[in-house]
Formats: structure tokens, C-alpha cells, sequence
């Protein structure tokens, strides 16, 4: 989901291939298995499981490299890996579960069963249904950094935040993939079933299909038997290992961790129109639904060079394309340090998947194609889908003319508390002479490239890569007063720079400073009075105006609450006693002297 931003030396490691046990149908994938064997070494990933099921039948299971390469721990079918958004499937089945209960209805707004959802445009709320969320026609770009980077592990916090964010398209008019949708499914389903979105997945799917080698959440993955290590590709070669992410709040969109053993028994069951050895699992009619068209994801004239492909739209939970004019279902699933394909082919009754712990990977494709095309007996296995040029290692970037003009402000200027009511509030701080920038799950160092502009790499990193720039660029901005008041930067590849205000830190002055303040200054013909409140805080009234609150950012300098940009300095003589104020304004800087210090 993520494409991390740092890079930094790491050993090259050697993979070898290591098999598990092998199904009676052996004989049917031995020649393919040298192939298999050349994608994972092609790829440098430390190592991938594979399940291939028929009708109601697994017909070959098997793993290849590590599961933890540090250790030389073999993967096998039953080692455990995250899937990622493969989950969006058992998530939306859940309310095919309660449709049949006469619970539900995918066509009626989704606040009629989560009313604490509130979209910043009123008309919105009665109007999203739950199928547009389900298929991703909701007019919202995808927002993932609203809870990949300034993570929550409440629903309702990120449900809250829902409310500040702003649609880029009309309802129902482009295909845009948003992770927030499902994660209010997932609140819909506890709603009304009264259990957790994580009970309502183990009892009505892990227990009944038999799944005993899956969980939910990292800290579940870690405690697995046999539990997958995630890696990511630095360099094209270098292995290095990631942590696990937990996406704790957005669960229903990507926290299921599975085996290709049990996501076999998952395949079986939409293959069999949602019936698992005899027992329904899924309605019927929602398998067809949800593997038919709801939205279309490319509407463009198929292209030469994939000739195979001729349509891709998306169902509900699964994406639906062709492939050498058979129809295919699948889902991919990527969450730090693992890569997932979960595909079959109903009219084929064939289901492929395969489970990698590689990070933003190629391999389940490649595997996926290859296999495909052997069972559905395309011959020319060129044809396959083929992964975009590989990018390019990351080149010097001249900024010369960038470092050559100082920041306007000094390091300490940057510093303090930034908020966006849609994405959250994080730290920039400053340690010795560097600026940091804390979220909850990293922290960046941030390097400058000239003016007020900044690139972050990771702190974790002790080497830090001088050829390569990030793709994320930190800009601070200025207010009429001349401090800086706004941090930029683009999380969003659908929409504009993301804002976030700084939020200055206030000064505790006593009392007794504050009532030196106090008293009426005289600008012109107009008379300002300051008084202190009962509360001890300082008010500014102007004739003709509302009353002000004066909220201190330094000794002798306060902000204008009401008004954005408004600063009230106050100016001592030699003998400190204040004499005058100066009003710090977008069209000026106005005094106004001091005549009394008394207040009527």
C-alpha cells in the first residue's frame, strides 16, 4: 500500500528454493516448478507459498525461500502471512451474511446503519449507500495516510476524521480505491451483530471453513507457529528486513493473516458458489453478485499490448477482468513487507493463490500468470501480464540552487505541533542542530534542500543514502507576520498538498505579568482597552468589534484568537514598563500608545 521513501546499504542475501510436501498431483506441476523457482529467484524476494485448488479439491501446495531468511526458516503451506486487502473480501461478505438476514440493505445510505458517519457534505450521507463503498465509487480519493502514518488504533477516531475529508469526484462517477470504505463496513457489521468486525470474521468464516492457520492484527502474526518475516527490495537485490505494521483500526480493509492451506478452503467456497463441503458459508446469490460488475474500473479500448485483458471492473471486494478470454477474479494485498494475489476463475471452477513476503512484490502475479496460463492451456505464455520497467536507482539531484538560499527562519522556528482535522496531528522537533518530525509509528529526520523546504528519511536509518532524494518534499510557509504557521505536503498522488497548520505553543504567564498589560491604548480618534477576565486571560476590545482573546507566544507578543494572523505586541521602555502595543496585521502594522492603565 505504501512505497517506503528511505534507502540504505544493505548485504546482498543469496535465496534458494525449499519445497514442502508435495500433493498426489505432483506430476502436474513438477515441470513447472523449475519456472516457479526462477521467478522467486528473479525477483531477490526472500520466499512465497502457493495453493492451487480445483472444484473442491487442493491440487498442489507449496513453498519456496524463507519465511525468515536471518534464521533460514523455510516457508512452507503452512507458514502465515499478512494478506493485505485480500481481506476486502471476507469483509464485504459479511454483509452478504446479513442481507440474507433481512438486516441489511446495500442500497440504502450507510449512515442508516452507522449514524456517527458524517461526510462533510450533508447530501452525502443520504446518499452513499453501502455498495458504493463495497465496489469504491465514492467520489473520495484514498486518504491512506490519514491512517497508515498518523495511525489510531480507535474506529471512531478515524471515523471522525472521515468528516474533514473531501471528495474529488461526484458520487458513482470514477473508480477510486478508498481503504476508509471498508473499515466502515467492518464498523456496520458490529453495529448490527453486536460483536467486533474480528469475532464476526473468526465465527463466521475462520471457524466453519475450518481456517486454524489464520488470524487477524500483527501481534496474532508474530505469535503464528510459523509466521512470515516481511522484506522489502532495496537497490533491485538487497533484502532488508520491515517491521510489522499494525493497522489495528483499519482491520477490515487489510489485517487478516492467512496460509495458502487456509485461503484454499476461501477459494473453495466461491468457487462452489459459496458452500463448503455441503455447508453454506456465503448466499449464493451474493457469490454471483459480488464476482459480477458493479463499477468500472478502466473504461478505455482494450489495448494492443495486452490483448488478453479486455475489461477491468471491480465487483464487491474482488477486481474482475479477462484474461485469455476467461473470466477472472482477484484481489491483491500489500501491507508492509508482504505482497498477496487471491484469484480464481469461476467458470473454470479454478483458484490460484499466492502469499509473498516481499514488499510492493511482483511475485504473486508472476506466479498467478504462470500457473494460469499452464491449466487454462495458453500457449503462448509470453502474453502473460508483465511488469512495468523497473524504476530506476534514485540518481543525485542537483539542488544547488536550492541550498544556495538559506532558510528564511532559524530551526527553532520550525518547530512545534501541526494538526489536519482529516489526517491527524504530529510533531516537528528540534534534536542538536537537526529538525525532526514525529508520527506515531515513525519518526523522520529532516533534511533541508534550500529555502524553507525539507526531505524526510527515516531515523532509523543510520546511513543515509546522499543519492537518493525522496519523493516527499516538506515545505513550511509563512503567515502575514512573517512566522512560519503552515508545514505542506503531498500525500495524496488524486489531490492537492495537504495543509496542516502549526499550532503554536502557548506561554503560562503569571497573573500578575498579565495584568502590566492591562489598561486603554490610544490609536488615532479609537480607544483599545485590554483587561484580564476572570478566567486570568487578556481581552482586547475595539469599538465596533466583538471582544478578542490574547493568547501569548512570547513575553511580550499575543496572538488574536479569533483572527488568523493578527498578532498584539507590547512595547516596554528602558524601565520595562509597557508604553504602547503594536497591532501586527495582514495590511500593516499599526501602535496605539498607552494612556492609562486602567480599565472602565
Amino acid at each position: 500500500m505504501i512505497v517506503s521513501v528511505i534507502r540504505k546499504c544493505l548485504c546482498c542475501i543469496g535465496l534458494a528454493a525449499v519445497a514442502t510436501a508435495q500433493t498426489p498431483d505432483k506430476n502436474k506441476f513438477e515441470k513447472m516448478e523449475p519456472a516457479l523457482s526462477a521467478i522467486l529467484q528473479e525477483a531477490h524476494a526472500a520466499g512465497f507459498a502457493v495453493a492451487v485448488v480445483e472444484k473442491d479439491k487442493v491440487i498442489y501446495s507449496r513453498g519456496f525461500g524463507y519465511r525468515d531468511v536471518a534464521k533460514q526458516l523455510p516457508v512452507t503451506a503452512h507458514t502465515q502471512f499478512a494478506i493485505g486487502s485480500c481481506t476486502k473480501a471476507f469483509t464485504s461478505a459479511l454483509l452478504g451474511n446479513l442481507r440474507k438476514q433481512g438486516k441489511v440493505d446495500f442500497d440504502k445510505p450507510a449512515t442508516t446503519y452507522l449514524p456517527a458517519l458524517n461526510f462533510s457534505d450533508a447530501d452525502l450521507n443520504n446518499q452513499v449507500t453501502l455498495r458504493d463503498m463495497m465496489c469504491h465509487r465514492t467520489g473520495f480519493s484514498r486518504y491512506d495516510l490519514a491512517w497508515y502514518l498518523f495511525a489510531s488504533d480507535s474506529r471512531d477516531t478515524l471515523l471522525q476524521r472521515m468528516h474533514f475529508m473531501k471528495p474529488n469526484a461526484p458520487l458513482r462517477a470514477r473508480w477510486q480505491y478508498n481503504n476508509f470504505m471498508f473499515m466502515v463496513q467492518g464498523m456496520v457489521t458490529e453495529k448490527l451483530t453486536g460483536q467486533s468486525w474480528e469475532q464476526n470474521i473468526s465465527s463466521q468464516f475462520f471457524q466453519p471453513l475450518g481456517m486454524n492457520e489464520s488470524s487477524i492484527g500483527t501481534v496474532s502474526l508474530a505469535a503464528a507457529t510459523e509466521p512470515a518475516r516481511g522484506y522489502e527490495l532495496e537497490k533491485e537485490k538487497e533484502i532488508k528486513l520491515m517491521k510489522y505494521h499494525p493497522i489495528t483500526a483499519m482491520g477490515p480493509a487489510g489485517a487478516i493473516n492467512s496460509t495458502v492451506t487456509d485461503m484454499s478452503k476461501w477459494l473453495i467456497t466461491w468457487i462452489n458458489g459459496g458452500s463448503y463441503n455441503g455447508r453454506e458459508i456465503i448466499p449464493a446469490d451474493y457469490v454471483k453478485e459480488a464476482a459480477s460488475s458493479q463499477m468500472v474500473i478502466h473504461g478505455a479500448f482494450p489495448d494492443k499490448a495486452k490483448p488478453y485483458e479486455q475489461f477491468a471492473n471491480y465487483g464487491l471486494g474482488w477486481m474482475l477482468e479477462s484474461y485469455h478470454g476467461h473470466y477472472r477474479v482477484e484481489h491483491g494485498g500489500n501491507i508492509d513487507g508482504f505482497t498477496a494475489l487471491t484469484t480464481f476463475y469461476p467458470l473454470d471452477s479454478i483458484g490460484i493463490v499466492v502469499l509473498s513476503n516481499q514488499n510492493n512484490s511482483g511475485v504473486p502475479t508472476k506466479v498467478t500468470d504462470l500457473i494460469s496460463d499452464r491449466l487454462l492451456g495458453v500457449s503462448n505464455v509470453a502474453t502473460a501480464r508483465k511488469p512495468g520497467p523497473k524504476p530506476e536507482d534514485p540518481k543525485p539531484v542537483n539542488d544547488s540552487s536550492l541550498i544556495a538560499h538559506p532558510a528564511t527562519h532559524p530551526l527553532t522556528a520550525f518547530a512545534g505541533l501541526y494538526k489536519n482535522d482529516a489526517y491527524g496531528n504530529f510533531d516537528i522537533y528540534l534534536k542538536k542542530d537537526s529538525l525532526f518530525a514525529r508520527f506515531p509509528y515513525v519518526t523522520w529526520y529532516l533534511q533541508r534542500e534550500g529555502y524553507n523546504i525539507f526531505s524526510p528519511y527515516d531515523e532509523a536509518d543510520t546511513v543515509i543514502d546522499v543519492n537518493f532524494k525522496s519523493n516527499i518534499r516538506l515545505q513550511f510557509m509563512m503567515n502575514y507576520s512573517g512566522d512560519i504557521d503552515q508545514l505542506g505536503f503531498s500525500f495524496d498522488p488524486a489531490g492537492e498538498p495537504v495543509i496542516f497548520n502549526r499550532v503554536p505553543q502557548l506561554l503560562n504567564i503569571p497573573a500578575a505579568t498579565l495584568a502590566e498589560f492591562t489598561g486603554e491604548y490610544k490609536m488615532a480618534d479609537m480607544l483599545i482597552t485590554i483587561k484580564q477576565n476572570d478566567a486570568k486571560v487578556l481581552t482586547m476590545t475595539v469599538p465596533g468589534q466583538p471582544l478578542y482573546i490574547l493568547e501569548p507566544v512570547d513575553a511580550n507578543t499575543f496572538q488574536i484568537k479569533e483572527l488568523k494572523g493578527f498578532k498584539v505586541k507590547f512595547i516596554r521602555d528602558a524601565q520595562q514598563q509597557v508604553i504602547a502595543i503594536t497591532s501586527i496585521q495582514p495590511n500593516g502594522t499599526f501602535r496605539a500608545e498607552k494612556t492609562s492603565s486602567k480599565t472602565k
